[in-house]
């Protein structure tokens, strides 16, 4: 998937995300099933938002049980691998996501794989208890990934690669973005919401497959 750029065909469906939501890590079964029931004319594009700003303070206690809690919603409700151990460091970790977002970024610039590194940076940190908030540790999956550490590093660091995701984030906000994951449906420059519906796959599918039916006006 691409970033949207300054010319767009007149339906695209769009993607907003951010690889350290927890909401969007469950979401990921119901989102591949989703594709799959899709044309395959329809262009697909993937907004990184971004829930918290970069920062080092550790999160205050009342923070960690509020999400270690969600983690564990997310699994019953999605069926997807926590790691709650994640929430075992001491001092807890920062509440941040924007270098994780960057990351994906910064892979998609490398290679044109954003898409399948965001993958791998959810695993390492729902699935492993990694810091992915942590340069290190993201440039570590990037070697194991197969980029090579210094195009990654300057990739990662490069003015061009937060111009890139404030621009995203603007778009995300000029989209009216509430929450992620969004997904909206863009026919003729206005966008449709799809409500997201975990685990039900062909209900959303049916959703956007109405919308491409209706005839442009």
């Amino acid at each position: 998937m691409s970033a949207m750029g300054q010319s767009q065909p007149a339906h695209v469906l769009v993607y907003v995300h951010d690889p350290m939501c927890s909401w969007c890590y469950g979401f990921g079964p119901t989102w591949e099933a989703l594709k799959s029931r899709l044309p395959k004319d329809l262009p697909v594009v993937s907004i990184l938002g971004g829930l918290a700003a970069d920062s080092a303070e550790p999160m205050p206690a009342e923070m960690v049980e509020h999400l270690k809690a969600t983690w564990e919603r997310i699994a019953a409700v999605c069926g997807v691998p926590f790691d709650l151990s994640y929430w075992n460091q001491t001092p807890p970790p920062p509440r941040t996501t924007f270098i994780s977002c960057r990351a994906v970024i910064a892979a998609e610039r490398i290679a044109g794989q954003g898409e399948a590194f965001g993958k791998r940076i959810q695993e390492a940190y729902y699935q492993e208890a990694q810091n992915v908030w942590d340069a290190d540790v993201l440039t570590a999956l990037a070697v194991q990934f197969g980029f090579r550490e210094a195009a990654f590093v300057e990739a990662l660091h490069a003015g061009e690669t937060r111009q890139l995701h404030e621009e995203q984030m603007a778009l995300a906000e000029r989209l009216q973005v509430e929450g992620y994951p969004t997904l909206l449906f863009i026919a003729d420059g206005e966008g449709y919401p799809i409500a997201i519906r975990h685990g039900d796959a062909d209900v959303m599918a049916t959703n956007i497959l109405d919308l491409l039916a209706e005839p442009n006006d």
